[in-house]
């Protein structure tokens, strides 16, 4: 909420104008309990930035109706394709939440999806999970408790694909 979400957003437009400008596509997956809004991997910047403005905080998170709209969003061709996750929380929906999102991100490894996670101001269990998740999804996991360097570490992530 408030700053927090006003970085993700900034790092999210950061993302986008920076990739564009590389000619890569970008596409975006907004999530809480349900996915509320997704844009498959594009160059049109202007359709990023309206999504963007419209993102609002979640009180819940879903991992796994997020990974599965990114395998459906991601084309099925040989090209990078990489999801950033940028949360402040554990998992939260279904009876085993955490065993779910971590067989929804050996699903999306298994489709040649790479999964990185910028986990923010993550307790000693988040700390693992995203380690966990990280390490199936074969990407990168970054802790953030500055939420002032958010958009240098998703460049950081971007510099590295």
């Amino acid at each position: 909420r408030g700053r927090k979400i006003d970085l993700c957003k900034k790092a999210g437009v950061a993302l986008a104008y920076k990739a564009i400008q590389e000619h890569d596509e970008v596409g975006l997956v907004v999530f809480g309990k349900e996915v509320t809004a997704s844009v498959p991997p594009t160059s049109d910047f202007q359709e990023l930035l309206n999504k963007i403005t419209t993102i609002r905080a979640s009180q819940e998170t879903d991992f796994v109706v997020c990974l599965r709209e990114a395998i459906k969003l991601f084309p099925e061709t040989n090209a990078t394709k990489h999801l950033l996750l940028l949360s402040d929380a554990l998992p939260t929906i279904g009876e085993n939440p955490e065993k779910s999102a971590l067989d929804a991100v050996a699903e999306a490894a298994h489709t040649g999806i790479t999964v990185s996670l910028v986990g923010i101001n993550l307790d000693k269990k988040g700390r693992l999970f995203g380690e966990q998740l990280t390490e199936l999804g074969k990407g990168k996991f970054y802790v953030v408790d500055d939420v002032n360097n958010l958009d240098q570490v998703v460049l950081m992530d971007y510099a590295q694909r």
